[in-house]
């Protein structure tokens, strides 16, 4: 069995003819439309910061953004979960290093109105593009992983996520779950989380947990 399969279609019904289309609420669109209206009126410079361009900020700041979020990318899913304290320094550092690129010293009201505006539409642009379009949620998110397979360790995929079987058995701990054999399927989620199917004595028919 592929630890990384893609997802049994049959699992779902139906869920292979449901295409992604993008529907906005009404709150949500005006939200969206103004906090869009605040970046494009600094980037053309109808709204001014005191020490550098509209345009100059939302560069800047969509610049940092990607590479962190590449970054955090890169790092793996069990990291995004549980940082251990140097990990958290690390982040903080970051935050340090990167806070004086992103407004190049300006600390105008204006300037810090674009700089969040670009921000939150990055963030929106992200979800949607990830809803939307599958090779980008490949690209922006780890997909899930299978690291307990029918009670037994899956070792390959223990060292590839940096997973330590005592971190397993802690969160099956917290799952009130007590022996490896009681799990049926383990799965390290996209988020770094980690999730079980229990034995219950019953088949259910799939042959593989539903990953993609």
């Amino acid at each position: 069995m592929n630890e990384r399969a893609t997802a049994d279609e049959s699992v779902l019904p139906g869920l292979a003819h449901v295409a992604p289309k993008i529907r906005f609420r009404r709150v949500e669109a005006v939200g969206v439309s103004i906090i869009a209206a605040v970046v494009f009126l600094g980037a053309i410079g109808f709204i001014k910061p005191e020490e550098s361009s509209g345009l100059d900020l939302v560069v800047r700041v969509a610049i940092i953004f990607v590479a962190l979020t590449a970054g955090f990318r890169f790092l793996g899913k069990r990291e995004l979960s549980q940082m251990s304290p140097f990990e958290i320094v690390t982040l903080l550092l970051i935050a340090e290093i990167v806070s004086p690129s992103l407004t190049a010293g300006d600390e105008s009201i204006p300037g810090a109105l674009i700089g969040a505006a670009t921000l939150l539409l990055l963030t929106f642009i992200d979800s949607v593009m990830t809803y939307r379009l599958k090779w980008f949620q490949t690209v922006s998110e780890a997909p899930p992983a299978i690291v307990i397979n029918r009670g037994r360790l899956v070792e390959d995929v223990l060292h590839k996520d940096r997973v330590r079987p005592d971190e397993i058995l802690s969160e099956m701990r917290k799952a009130g779950i007590e022996r490896l054999d009681m799990v049926k399927w383990g799965v390290l989620e996209s988020d770094g989380r980690m999730s079980f199917v229990r034995y219950d004595g019953e088949d259910t028919g799939a042959e593989e947990p539903l990953v993609s």
